[in-house]
């Protein structure tokens, strides 16, 4: 085929058995063997895409040949327009500087599971360019993402996925208007959520979980659901080792435990006991009892290497620690330390606390969030039953009765 007056240096074109045509871009063999990290590469099938991509590489090799080596600024590195690319440009925009270092962990990991993604081609899904990316792409890869040999749908995981991946691209494409296309693929995907809730655990049920940890011989692990449960700290941080022996009845404050909630970054000075006695007794007992083994409270003590120095437990072998633990003391399948959390919160409610009081404890910054975690209860529906009695029984409602004729009655005479 005749080239056109504004042909790309190394662009290459095939004819396919459809009678469609295919751009490739493919440098010279000498440049291989010199060390060159560029590689040929299929463009697609639109001439005037694979036109803009292929000056686009040829000014990177224009300026690899020149320094024998790729300059070190991101967007000039072979993947310039890749899904990687795209992400790692995120990472180093204004946007990311908002995301807290407690929940750059879980973008990262998020990040990883989509960019690692096989293509049928045996591709990684990062390596592509985003104008690749179509919705019906990114369709089929949330359905891919929601598989699992474990459970039946990961259906959280992959939602994170689409979130973090449209949030991505919708801080780049602000950025760079003529690489990533404005339409972002990951915006609009019909998620999937699943029906089920986490099941409050009840007092007994914490306490319980606590005894049959005890019992398997996890003392410090067996302390996290009663602080779960008593002080309302998400499981994840009291195993990552951030309650620590310092907070417990520090010297200026030794009536007190200093609880941070990482989520919300509310610090809570909370007393130990009032005029009237211990406020957590059963917990304060087990801690004052409990080996200290290291600066936090709950550690994973060596067995076989005495010099071994304690170290915070992971969160998947902690949770299978407290699953075996369960099973053998005949306790619920439900009954997790997240539930003994949920179960402390919902505790609050049933004690009748104002939204004002729950907040105090929980470390929650809005009613609205504190309200997902009291749940909705037997002995709150009593309570207001009995308040209600009450308040029918004293002549509040023949008063009212009484004040609403006064009121028609006027009305009538005005008219």
């Amino acid at each position: 085929m005749k080239k056109p007056a504004n042909w790309a240096r190394y662009l290459l074109a095939k004819r396919l058995r459809d009678g469609s045509i295919a751009y490739y871009w493919s440098p010279h063999k000498r440049d291989y063997l010199a060390g060159c990290p560029m590689r040929r590469e299929a463009l697609g099938l639109d001439y005037a895409a694979s036109l803009e991509r292929a000056n686009l590489l040829n000014q990177h090799l224009d300026a690899w040949r020149q320094g024998r080596e790729a300059p070190k600024e991101l967007d000039h590195r072979p993947d310039f327009g890749s899904l990687r690319w795209l992400v790692e440009r995120y990472k180093r925009s204004r946007a990311w500087e908002k995301v807290s270092e407690r929940s750059r962990e879980g973008y990262e990991r998020a990040f990883d599971i989509v960019l690692d993604h096989k293509t049928k081609a045996g591709a990684e899904l990062g390596e592509l360019p985003a104008t690749a990316m179509s919705a019906r792409a990114a369709d089929k890869l949330y359905l891919a993402l929601q598989k699992s040999t474990r459970v039946e749908r990961r259906l959280r995981q992959a939602n994170i996925c689409m979130i973090r991946m449209a949030r991505a691209w919708d801080a780049v494409q602000r950025l760079y208007p003529k690489i990533v296309p404005q339409q972002n693929p990951f915006r609009g995907i019909e998620l999937d959520h699943g029906k089920g809730t986490t099941r409050p655990a009840t007092r007994d049920e914490a306490y319980a979980l606590h005894d049959a940890l005890v019992a398997a011989g996890e003392q410090h692990l067996a302390a996290v659901p009663l602080i779960c449960f008593e002080w309302h700290q998400r499981p994840e941080n009291v195993l990552a080792g951030h309650l620590a022996w310092t907070d417990y009845r520090p010297a200026e404050r030794p009536n007190a435990v200093r609880i941070l909630h990482h989520k919300t970054g509310e610090l809570c000075l909370l007393p130990l006991s009032d005029k009237d006695g211990p406020l957590f007794p059963e917990l304060t007992a087990y801690l004052d009892g409990l080996e200290r083994i290291g600066v936090p409270i709950v550690l994973l003590k060596p067995l076989r290497k005495k010099s071994s120095p304690a170290r915070p437990f992971k969160l998947r072998d902690a949770r299978a620690r407290v699953r075996r633990a369960a099973k053998k003391a005949g306790l619920p399948m439900y009954l997790t330390l997240a539930a003994c959390r949920h179960g402390g919160l919902t505790e609050l409610g049933d004690a009748d606390l104002t939204e004002q009081g729950v907040m105090a404890l929980s470390g929650h910054r809005t009613p609205e969030a504190a309200r997902l975690y009291v749940k909705r209860t037997e002995t709150q529906r009593v309570t207001a039953a009995r308040k209600r009695r009450v308040w029918v029984e004293s002549g509040s409602n023949d008063e009212r009765s009484e004040a609403e004729s006064q009121n028609s009655a006027a009305a009538e005479k005005s008219e």
